[in-house]
């Protein structure tokens, strides 16, 4: 193994540890492909795709500004499912909730998935289930409220959000000492590491509303990007038995996912992609369509029976009519809701809310508009053989399956 590099990102409170140059098996997970880098920025970066009327590119201060003006298109792209995750008995494996941020996959072919019940699965290069690891609890290997599954150096890392720390486990998947998140990782909502670096979300709140920011390897600094979530207002439901503070919904969120080196993000309402190499932004990617104020109708495609709130000995339903009189909505609707970002430099960006059929828009390494596909939730890994894995509703269940892809341009 070679000598470790320190982590550039060291405030006196914790100090990371990047073995990415070490050769060993697990560091071929997809966010830290060493060779990654350079491939993707060949792509992304090189010459520029046939000439297209709908689609203008510009410069400004080193940043490509690539504008798309096409209308909503049919996919160009051939997608054809071949396979499932699946169980030892051959049953596709039923997820609560997948997302990019909770999938990896090595240069083996194989997958590994945090699940929802504290641990992580891994699956065979042909779908199959392999083993388990991880589980509820506070010490080494265990996790209270985990969200984000990634690789650094030779370990694998679940980020836990209810302790505040980096849960690990080493290059046999055997449970080592968790790293505590402190000082400036305090109270971080999401993270994610890349080859020589880390970006980091945080989020602050006061009486005049919240700040959400993403940073890149230097906190004490100015963001990246942040937005701000407007001012809470209070809401009274259930015949007065529930009173919250709530920001006016629909408002500006920052949407994000890295591949080795890259991170891909969007800040509402504007239909606007940054993509940045490690901290530098490098690309502007838009669609041009028109903007529209959020309505009823789109808050219940995300709470069709109202919110539920249940505890135990008291349950109650608050109402969209109650949630539009007294907090409101923003003035404008956010385009993106999420977006994916895979090795081969692609860009994905999810347009549609809550559970209903997903509206998926694809753009090209180069930054043009490839189409829009229907049906399939955001790419959460990209298979070194080239299949795309997608989750999508199982309709009997009504939990999600891991799709495997294939993929042809």
């Amino acid at each position: 193994m070679g000598a470790p590099s320190a982590f550039p990102l060291d405030y006196g409170m914790i100090t990371l540890v990047d073995r990415a140059a070490s050769g060993a098996e697990l560091p071929s997970m997809n966010r830290s492909l060493l060779a990654l880098g350079a491939l993707v920025l060949l792509s992304a970066c090189g010459a520029d795709a046939p000439s297209d009327s709908t689609v203008t590119r510009t410069d400004s201060a080193g940043v490509k500004i690539i504008v798309n003006s096409r209308p909503d298109t049919a996919l160009l792209w051939t997608l054809e499912e071949i396979g499932v995750l699946r169980d030892s008995l051959g049953e596709p494996w039923l997820f609560t909730e997948v997302s990019p941020a909770r999938v990896l996959t090595d240069r083996a072919g194989r997958t590994y998935v945090l699940d929802d019940d504290h641990a992580v699965r891994r699956f065979a290069r042909d779908g199959r289930y392999e083993r388990s690891f991880g589980r509820k609890g506070g010490g080494p290997g265990e996790m209270e409220f985990p969200t984000a599954l990634m690789q650094q150096g030779d370990s694998l890392v679940v980020y836990d959000g209810g302790r505040g720390v980096l849960v690990r486990w080493g290059p046999e998947l055997d449970p080592i000492n968790d790293i505590g998140l402190r000082g400036a990782f305090e109270d971080v909502r999401q993270l994610a590491f890349r080859v020589g670096g880390v970006w980091v979300e945080k989020a602050s709140y006061d009486s005049l509303g919240g700040m959400v920011a993403l940073y890149g390897d230097t906190l004490p600094g100015a963001p990246l990007m942040q937005v701000a979530k407007g001012k809470p207002k209070p809401l009274s439901a259930c015949g007065g038995q529930v009173e919250l503070m709530l920001p006016p919904f629909f408002s500006p969120e920052i949407h994000w996912e890295s591949a080795g080196a890259r991170i891909l993000a969007s800040v509402g309402p504007a239909y606007d992609l940054r993509l940045y190499e490690g901290p530098r932004l490098i690309a502007s990617v838009r669609r041009d369509l028109p903007m529209r104020a959020p309505t009823l109708d789109d808050l219940a495609r995300i709470y069709p029976e109202g919110i539920k709130l249940q505890t135990p000995g008291f349950a109650c339903t608050i109402r969209l009519d109650e949630i539009q009189d007294q907090v409101g909505v923003a003035e404008q609707m956010p385009f993106v809701q999420g977006v994916a970002l895979l090795s081969d430099g692609s860009m994905w960006v999810r347009r549609s809310l809550g559970r209903e059929s997903p509206v998926l828009d694809v753009f090209g390494s180069d930054g043009a508009y490839v189409g829009t596909v229907r049906g399939f939730g955001l790419p959460v890994g990209l298979l070194p053989n080239g299949e795309v894995l997608v989750s999508r509703e199982d309709p009997d269940s009504g939990g999600f399956v891991v799709a495997r892809m294939s993929l042809r341009k």
